[in-house]
């Protein structure tokens, strides 16, 4: 989720009682819910490697105590209570892989030993909605402060009532588009996600070893329309000098619906691979990586970045 859901989250937390149990409960709360995106710092290193970190061990279940226990170790100074700190910082910091875990980027939580990625599908990456929710519900509270726990209470349930109804409509249209995956032959690989300004409006991915394709997902009415289709390459039509290339592992290590394409060049050959997950029909970009190969097949170019894809 976007920080300004977590700042939000934390925000809400501490207000639902735990700043009258534990000094500078919202200073704690609000910095454990945001800590887990420490792992930006890779970006400094290149976007491959960003790939790679972002949400990996500091969203896993194994990292979240001990990073609840550096921001308590560093609250202590001004809270002089570590383990009501430490109790606050440790539930803060733990809502941070469940949103984030509730939409389509996905997150590791089980590193080290198992790298799987797992997806939720439920909530937009950013979610002006929930971020609303949860704001009102704060700006209430300094209004009428004396009524600012139970406001925040009743922004809390709110968002799960908001969640609940997204849940619903997450199930109709996962259930249409199994369907439509059911009667569309050669379908290996399909899923939902949800749209980020009309919460009745979803779209759908299927991959089948040809091609890829989005469908728009009206699931109250049960209405499905195209939006777009691709063909991909083989992965066995692409030189395997290009898989080697650091923007490939990296890409294709994170890529839920990778996208493969290979162009011939006066030098050459041009490969690009691209996650359908963030493509923009609008705009034909997305995130991925242009490879650049000789005739020899030996990597001149390789760029990972939002880029045009399809010409």
């Amino acid at each position: 989720m976007f920080n300004s859901t977590h700042t939000f989250v934390g925000l809400a937390l501490a207000r639902s009682g735990m700043d009258r149990w534990v000094p500078r409960a919202a200073i704690t709360a609000v910095i454990a819910s945001n800590l887990p995106d420490v792992d930006i710092v890779t970006a400094l290193s290149g976007t491959p490697r960003y790939l790679e970190i972002h949400r990996g061990i500091t969203h896993s279940f194994v990292a979240i105590p001990a990073l609840a226990l550096i921001v308590s170790a560093a609250m202590y100074i001004f809270s002089e209570n570590f383990w009501k700190t430490y109790l606050v910082a440790l539930l803060a910091m733990y809502t941070h892989p469940l949103l984030d875990f509730a939409n389509t980027y996905g997150l590791r939580p089980f590193l080290p030993w198992n790298g799987t990625w797992f997806y939720g599908d439920l909530l937009p990456i950013i979610d002006p909605y929930l971020d609303a929710i949860l704001l009102i519900g704060i700006l209430a509270g300094e209004v009428f402060k004396d009524g600012k726990q139970r406001l925040t209470w009743l922004s809390f349930g709110l968002v799960l009532l908001y969640a609940g109804g997204r849940f619903e409509l997450r199930n109709l249209a996962t259930s249409q588009l199994e369907a439509l995956a059911a009667r569309t032959p050669g379908t290996e690989k399909w899923a939902v996600s949800p749209t980020i300004m009309n919460p009745l409006l979803w779209e759908g991915i299927l991959e089948s070893n040809k091609e890829v394709v989005k469908v728009s997902i009206d699931p109250i009415d049960e209405m499905m329309t195209e939006v777009t289709r691709i063909k991909s390459a083989g992965p066995a039509e692409i030189p395997r000098q290009a898989f080697a290339s650091e923007s490939a592992m990296a890409l294709l290590s994170f890529a839920r619906f990778p996208v493969l394409k290979m162009q011939g060049t006066d030098y050459g050959y041009r490969i690009l691979i691209f996650d359908f997950r963030f493509y923009n029909q609008g705009t034909s970009t997305a995130l991925g990586t242009e490879i650049v190969l000789d005739r020899s097949y030996q990597i001149t170019k390789e760029t990972l970045s939002f880029r045009k894809m399809i010409e």
